[in-house]
């Protein structure tokens, strides 16, 4: 299929249009600790986005530039080059996302920095796509269409733009190291990624920007933020969903995911293998470790922590395959929740995705704290979206300024601990990290330029009046599918493509279903399936629902069917 899509696009293309304020991130004056209202900290940390591929086009933001094409192959420019197109589709292949696909994607990231590999790693790179794993086809479809240079916009993640709009967008956000999921999680929570030769002895671990395999039986014996906040009496959970993994473990395309749970040590729960964690035993595991349903339940009754982390299952996770409009949803649910609890005048939520998942982005990201050996650095990751919502957000605003994952752990430091930092000496197993992460104070880019870290306080106006809750639609349908009576999904070898789509676990909602933005009369009404015989051509559907009290959803993202 042509990724421009033709005719189909003047219809498809109508959305809301939002422009930043491009208000200044200038200190508040009353940003100090007496006057500072927030007692709680939420991060909400997604699947594999890249900044631009989430909002290289929201006015005002750091996006794509103009007259942008990434070469098919950058050791061979006459191979051509493809320009960042704007993707409808829900279901995305991306690329190959370890820390050495990184370096191709930027290409070595510490001399040279022309952020060119996106398109070849996505073609060359073995990432294997079987034929018998969920979204085999689809995947190779995303393959085909070269998706990490498509990009998505108010059209597919409404919501997310609507937060952007209303509330503090973070167009300047790394990665906390370069590199995929497993030692992300572990940077996020320890800001270090490493490999120890004795699970007792935080002097045997030494950067790796792999972290290598995960186990059973592993123990990280280096310092962490959890024994960070158990020293200052900062109550925390790291709440985990119930489901599959967000990812294969190989990093195949697609695979039958693997079963995970809350107090399970896994690729994105890293928690119970630190050793500080395990001596403390099951009941603090169990206190400190629930499951993602738990978080709901701790909003109602009272009792949520003053830091959270939540981490989704696949279907919820953005991480391709999985759905956008579904991932968004599930963010929106917890935003939403917040908003309608006793703690949305005292809590700050931070929304990112752990890693750029293969997506092209057109920033080079500093190094930091680079090892004195020639072995792979930890470094900042390729730049991911970032969100802060807030009664105390400056609204409208984009923050500039130089961020990581390790600024969320300032901002807690700050909030709660008087600015006291991750010190592995000061918990006594020292180690060899090049730095203590979240002390750093400025960045070098490859081109020998530097910038100052920003703070996350500076996104807050103390003194504002707060801003009154904004809940977003949780009513659009998602994982809307269109099979064709074919081996696969998208290419159909006859005119019938049957629809369906998730419930929005409501009564009493009709869903509508658009082809190529026209309405399909057959496919309204309350039931989640449909038929279509939509003639030859590339097609587009889409899915909203009308509540019973006659409010629209927006649009989901869109599926496609090419017709013979």
């Amino acid at each position: 299929m042509n990724h421009l899509l033709g005719k189909f696009l003047p219809a498809i293309l109508a959305a809301p249009v939002f422009l930043a304020s491009g208000n200044s991130l200038a200190a508040t004056g009353a940003n100090t600790a007496g006057a500072i209202p927030i007692r709680h900290v939420i991060i909400i940390m997604q699947e594999n986005r890249s900044f631009d591929s989430y909002f290289g086009t929201f006015p005002g933001a750091d996006g794509i530039p103009a007259n942008t094409c990434i070469p098919i192959d950058p050791s061979n420019p006459g191979n051509g080059c493809i320009t960042p197109y704007h993707d409808l589709h829900d279901l995305n292949a991306g690329g190959p996302h370890r820390s050495n696909d990184a370096q191709a994607d930027i290409d070595d990231g510490v001399h040279s920095d022309h952020m060119d590999g996106f398109i070849n790693q996505q073609i060359t790179a073995p990432r294997n796509c079987r034929p018998d794993a969920p979204n085999c086809s689809t995947s190779a479809d995303g393959v085909e269409r070269r998706d990490v240079v498509g990009y998505h916009t108010a059209t597919e993640i409404p919501n997310y733009w609507t937060y952007a709009q209303k509330f503090v967008l973070q167009d300047h956000l790394f990665a906390g190291i370069r590199s995929w999921s497993w030692p992300a999680h572990l940077e996020l929570t320890s800001e270090w990624s490493a490999i120890c030769s004795n699970g007792d002895k935080a002097s045997s671990c030494v950067t790796d920007s792999e972290a290598g395999q995960p186990y059973a039986g592993l123990k990280l014996p280096w310092a962490n933020l959890f024994q960070l906040f158990d020293l200052y009496g900062v109550s925390w959970k790291y709440y985990v969903a119930n489901g599959v993994e967000p990812d294969c473990e190989d990093d195949a395309l697609t695979c039958t995911g693997k079963p995970q749970t809350a107090k399970k040590p896994s690729y994105w729960n890293p928690a119970p293998y630190f050793t500080s964690v395990q001596k403390k035993g099951a009941a603090y595991t169990d206190r400190h470790n629930p499951d993602a349903k738990q978080f709901f339940t701790d909003l109602k009754n009272g009792t949520l922590p003053q830091v959270s982390w939540i981490v989704p299952t696949q279907d919820e996770s953005e991480h391709p395959p999985a759905g956008v409009t579904r991932g968004m949803e599930h963010v929106t649910r917890m935003v939403n929740a917040v908003m309608g609890s006793q703690y949305w005048k005292d809590t700050a939520i931070f929304i990112s995705w752990d890693d750029w998942g293969g997506f092209y982005d057109h920033m080079p990201p500093p190094n930091v704290d680079r090892n004195s050996n020639k072995g792979p650095a930890q470094e900042y990751g390729v730049r991911v979206p970032g969100l802060m919502i807030s009664a105390y957000a400056k609204a409208g605003t984009i923050d500039h300024s130089v961020l990581s994952f390790d600024s969320y752990a300032t901002f807690i430091e700050e909030l709660f601990m008087n600015g006291a930092h991750l010190d592995p000496r000061a918990l006594g197993n020292p180690d060899s990290r090049p730095s203590i992460r979240d002390a750093l104070t400025q960045v070098r880019y490859p081109d020998g330029s530097t910038a100052p870290i920003g703070k996350l306080m500076d996104e807050f106006d103390f003194t504002q009046k707060p801003l009154p809750p904004l809940k977003l639609s949780i009513a659009i349908p998602t994982d809307l599918s269109a099979m064709c009576a074919s081996t696969k999904i998208q290419h159909c070898t006859q005119f019938i493509v049957a629809l369906s789509w998730r419930s929005v676990g409501s009564n009493g909602f009709v869903y509508h279903i658009e082809r190529d933005g026209v309405d399909l009369p057959q496919c309204k009404g309350t039931v989640t399936h449909c038929t279509d015989t939509p003639g030859s051509g590339a097609h587009l559907y889409r899915a909203y629902s009308v509540s019973p009290n006659n409010v629209t959803s927006p649009r989901s993202a869109a599926v496609e069917a090419d017709a013979p």
